[in-house]
């Protein structure tokens, strides 16, 4: 299967549950471990906090991209708005978080936008 999901959602923590919602129903599709779902979660609310935290001015929307691939997901997050420079985009406790709940997390500057892409297998 390779199918991609497209969620674009107002950069708000309140809407990152919508985030949340197509990953479980994306996860259960592939019958992910409840603990990896936990996992997908985790980097989810980590990754939107960080767009909101670091873009500037701040981002008005953010993107999430679900590719669904054999064994587990890969996702690409960004919001629409650059990077500021007061702050790295993750600090050493975030990567620290990812690095424990993500198979793979890499970040990349898009013309001064973060994008961040991590996988999360199914376990």
């Amino acid at each position: 299967m390779s199918d991609r999901v497209v969620v674009r959602i107002p950069a708000s923590t309140r809407h990152v549950a919508l985030v949340r919602a197509t990953a479980t129903s994306l996860a259960a599709l592939l019958d992910f471990t409840y603990d990896r779902l936990m996992d997908l979660h985790i980097a989810i609310d980590e990754i939107c906090s960080r767009i909101l935290a670091t873009s500037a001015p701040p981002a008005t929307r953010l993107e999430v991209t679900f590719h669904v691939e054999d064994g587990g997901l890969r996702i690409e997050a960004s919001g629409d708005s650059p990077l500021g420079t007061k702050a790295p985009f993750l600090t050493s406790w975030s990567k620290s978080i990812l690095d424990s709940v993500t198979d793979r997390i890499e970040v990349q500057d898009l013309d001064g936008v973060a994008c961040a892409v991590f996988s999360v297998a199914k376990g």
